[in-house]
């Protein structure tokens, strides 16, 4: 039967044939946390879909016109779906081995295959986007998912890299309005194949504890911290640990902003601008607020 939970990066089509795209893993009563990705018009590149959202980031999706929720233990508004509205739950997992039990003459899932049976030698692995919805074209990218932490962990380990995506930088420059998105920049998430740009994303494998700690809004801050992230960084939101003290007791980073995951992998040195949050249990600084978009710059 497979599982009946949400995890990131899964698709949901609702009543009227809208299709939103899953984020983070956490599971509300009632709702789930999803942006609008496609509707249905008859016309456009991906089989009669047409994007919403057509650029990522907190600052676009914030403008997508569907319902918002305020979320109390959070301090701020999410976008949400309610489980009463959707017709369809499309998961990850189930379509790649959908994919791979069959033969196929298709480019982009011909590139697909050969990548994960040449590269990806784990467990728990799946395929999102316009391959998991079934919209894709020619040109289209290809959306990996890893799940689980030994998965995640072994893949980065292992993968030496892709061939250098130029534009992505070029493009995460202009829409994060930032001049270091080269700093950013790993290939083993996110690079070129074949002549086709695959990325690696990663999710958590269990559905998660919703509202574990409610946290208030203080103020928008910067500072420069020595910050540590394992697993936690790689998946989404993304969330590394502060080492160094600092004047605003920050303990952890936690991103909203996909651009900043690897930098928040691994130890280093960092300039962060974001909205700081009381919570319950300890400070936190946001990145990727509709009201503070922030940044993570390392030095």
């Amino acid at each position: 039967m497979g599982r009946d939970y949400f995890l990131d990066r899964d698709i949901i089509i609702d009543r009227e044939g809208n299709v939103y795209t899953i984020l983070t893993n956490y599971n509300p009563p009632g709702y789930v946390f999803a942006y609008l990705k496609y509707i249905y018009t008859g016309k456009g590149l991906w089989k009669g879909y047409e994007r919403v959202l057509k650029k990522y980031g907190v600052h676009n999706l914030s403008k997508i016109n569907q319902m918002f929720n305020f979320e109390s233990c959070y301090d701020a508004f999410f976008p949400i779906v309610l489980l009463s509205n959707i017709s369809r739950h499309l998961k990850p997992e189930e379509r790649l081995q959908e994919i791979l039990k069959k033969s196929t003459s298709d480019n982009i899932i011909y590139t697909l295959i050969n990548f994960i049976e040449e590269y990806v030698r784990v467990n728990n692995v799946g395929v999102t986007g316009s391959i998991l919805l079934g919209n894709y074209h020619e040109n289209s990218d290809i959306d990996i998912i890893i799940y689980g932490r030994k998965s995640a962990l072994d893949f980065i380990e292992s993968f030496d890299g892709f061939e250098k995506d130029y534009e992505w930088i070029i493009e995460a420059n202009e829409n994060y309005g930032i001049d270091f998105a080269n700093l950013l920049y790993d290939n083993r998430r996110r690079g070129i194949y074949n002549g086709t740009k695959i990325s690696i994303l990663f999710a958590d494998d269990k559905p998660w504890r919703y509202c574990n700690d409610v946290c208030k809004k203080v103020g928008k801050v910067r500072f420069r911290a020595h910050i540590s992230g394992s697993y936690e960084a790689l998946i989404y939101p993304s969330i590394a640990y502060v080492l160094s003290n600092n004047e605003y007791n920050v303990a952890r980073i936690i991103s909203y902003e996909g651009i900043f995951s690897s930098v928040l992998f691994g130890e280093r040195q960092v300039e962060i601008e974001g909205l700081l949050m009381r919570c319950e249990k300890e400070n936190v600084v946001l990145v990727g607020d509709r009201d503070v978009r922030g940044f993570v710059r390392p030095l």
